[in-house]
């Protein structure tokens, strides 16, 4: 009979040690208010970054330092100022203002689409004309890397300076 006390009793200490052990693990009550917790932010558009105006000049020595054999007879075509403006739509257009020392280009206005895929920047996607890009933007500053494409110029053009954004 006292070794069935004794259990009782060895039996109870243990389950109020349990207790007392599984009631200091618990969270500690706060008297601060709940709060309400704040609604998830969107992830923003990559896109957006891209959207707006960017210009860079481009010189007859800049686009022989990106491609030496440039031939010679083209720089003044794919020299000057170059303004590059990015639709929300995934459309652009270029525009190109000669430089002082050279005639106006037969073709000063560019039009065309483009898109985004990660940090690679597509122009033309599926056509013949088809040019990527690696792209970063860093502040008002845009810098392309060229990856694929077969149109020297436009390779020459589009690395040869960083692009600064104007609107």
């Amino acid at each position: 009979m006292y070794t069935r006390h004794l259990s009782r009793l060895v039996a109870h200490i243990l389950l109020l040690c349990m207790i007392l052990i599984l009631a200091s693990c618990a969270p500690a009550a706060t008297t601060e208010p709940t709060k309400t917790p704040e609604p998830p932010t969107a992830t923003p558009d990559p896109k957006q970054a891209l959207v707006g105006s960017w210009t860079s000049t481009v010189t007859k020595e800049d686009l022989l330092r990106v491609v030496p054999d440039f031939p010679q007879e083209y720089l003044c075509d794919n020299a000057g100022t170059f303004v590059w403006k990015f639709n929300a739509d995934g459309t652009f257009t270029i525009d190109q203002t000669a430089l002082p020392d050279c005639p106006t280009p037969a073709n000063t206005h560019i039009e065309d689409t483009w898109s985004i895929d990660g940090n690679l920047f597509t122009i033309a996607k599926g056509t013949a004309n088809q040019e990527i890009y690696e792209w970063i933007v860093e502040a008002d500053t845009l810098v392309f890397v060229h990856k694929f494409g077969e149109c020297v110029p436009c390779m020459a053009i589009n690395t040869a300076n960083p692009w600064n954004r104007v609107d």
